[in-house]
């Protein structure tokens, strides 16, 4: 029976032993659990906030997009009517041109009755010079002939 004492000492030994430790152990693995504990929550307020900015992104970018779209929109109604206004004003340098066209054709014309009406006017001269100076030869011979 002593030997069942020291035995059951034996055991209460070492059990107390095995529970100091284990104590220990889950004190040391409580405070490691902490602190990981505070290490993820710091982590999910970091992703909350990483989420957060995220979608206020996200929402910002939709936001453009849109703009964009409607500056779109409003590109291609501007791009119609200047094109609109670029052809009417094809038209109407068009039209201006022709009227050059016919204007070039009239000067030409002009131009060649003018050099027309100044060979005339250089024949009619050339005649006045001659006629006048047969008038003064008539008009010689008859002062000498009236002498």
């Amino acid at each position: 029976m002593e030997w069942e004492k020291v035995a059951e000492r034996l055991r209460d030994m070492i059990l107390g032993e095995i529970k100091e430790e284990f104590k220990d152990f889950k004190a040391s693995v409580t405070g490691e659990l902490s602190g990981f504990r505070i290490a993820i929550e710091a982590m999910n307020r970091r992703m909350d906030g990483i989420e957060a900015r995220l979608s206020a992104l996200e929402e910002r970018q939709g936001n453009l997009e849109r703009r964009l779209d409607e500056m779109r929109a409003e590109l291609k109604t501007e791009i119609a009517q200047n094109t609109m206004r670029i052809d009417e004003l094809n038209k109407r340098i068009d039209e201006v041109n022709k009227r050059i066209d016919e204007l070039n054709k009239r000067v030409d014309t002009l131009y060649l009755e003018v050099a027309e009406m100044r060979a005339d006017v250089r024949e009619a001269l050339s005649r006045k010079e001659i006629i006048q100076d047969i008038i003064f030869r008539i008009e010689r011979l008859e002062t000498k002939v009236g002498t």
